[in-house]
């Protein structure tokens, strides 16, 4: 084997592990967005409210919706913000409707009562 053989074995090794060392670190600079910060991102105070009801109720669902959308907004299908109604019809459409606290009020001459206090008085 000649010195210009050597050489030559030494250059296509050398360009072989550079080779591969550029793909490590592309790899690396490839990382995907952080999706679920992206879907928060994109939600009104009042979505936010209603999202992390959502997640209490259904918390993997949860995390999978918002990874979706937040994947939809990187990608551009999705635009603008979504508010607690959109949030609300989203799980509601994917048949996980989101339970919310609902009272009845009585006003009356400035006195505020629920239904069941006014109830318990009239006991």
């Amino acid at each position: 084997m000649g010195e210009d053989e050597l050489r030559l074995l030494k250059m296509r090794k050398m360009l072989e592990l550079q080779r591969k060392l550029l793909a490590r670190e592309a790899k690396a600079l490839r990382k995907e967005p952080d999706y679920y910060g992206v879907f928060l991102e994109h939600l009104t105070d009042d979505g936010k409210e209603m999202f992390k009801k959502a997640l209490s109720q259904y918390p993997q669902v949860a995390k999978r919706v918002a990874e979706a959308l937040g994947r939809l907004y990187v990608l551009g299908r999705i635009r603008g913000i979504l508010d607690a109604r959109t949030v609300y019809g989203i799980f509601y459409e994917i048949g996980y409707p989101i339970r919310l606290e609902t009272r009845i009020v009585y006003k009356k001459k400035g006195e505020v009562k629920t239904i069941s206090e006014l109830l318990k008085e009239e006991d």
